[in-house]
């Protein structure tokens, strides 16, 4: 009896070793195929950030940076800042970057009106509406755009905020 269970447990063991060491094996293998493409690829960044030079004046030269407030209406204002976006983007697409954005194209001189932002508003709604302003940069005051945001181009360092307000009284600043 004690030499079967001697047989058993040595055959377990001898069992427990071989798939051990093919586990280890299997994950030496992994983990040296990944170490290899890793120092492939960062071989291959650095081939490209030699090749465009400053990655970081190239990205420069091609986006800007603004800041975006979205104020809901209820006291819940959410800053965007330092948003990355392509260089000829408008207010809108600034909002579009950020959020989940209803609309109405209106074409033409009229543009285009956000009728909902991350679920808040509703294009039925007349009492109530999403208004673009942004901020002038002399006086740091909150000006409203006097046409579409998508008529408003932005620049390097803009401020703009979409606030949710009631149409009546006309809103002087977003809440």
């Amino acid at each position: 009896m004690e030499k079967r269970l001697f047989t058993y447990v040595t055959l377990a063991l001898l069992v427990w070793g071989i798939l051990g060491s093919a586990t280890a094996g299997y994950y030496l293998t992994q983990y040296t195929t990944y170490r290899n493409e890793y120092k492939n690829l960062l071989g291959d960044l650095n081939v490209l950030s030699n090749a465009l030079g400053n990655f970081s004046a190239v990205m420069n030269t091609i986006s800007l940076r603004a800041n975006i407030l979205v104020s809901y209406g209820n006291g819940t204002r959410t800053w965007f800042n330092d948003t990355a976006l392509p260089i000829g983007s408008t207010a809108f697409t600034a909002i579009l970057a950020i959020s989940n954005v209803k609309y109405k194209d209106y074409g033409g001189t009229l543009g285009i009106l956000v009728t909902s932002v991350n679920g808040v508003g509703s294009p039925d709604d007349f009492t109530h509406g999403w208004f673009f302003w942004y901020e002038a940069t002399e006086n740091s005051t909150w000006v409203p755009a006097s046409s579409s945001c998508a008529n408003y181009i932005l620049h390097r360092g803009d401020t703009i905020a979409f606030s949710y307000e009631s149409s009546s009284p006309w809103p002087t600043s977003p809440s």
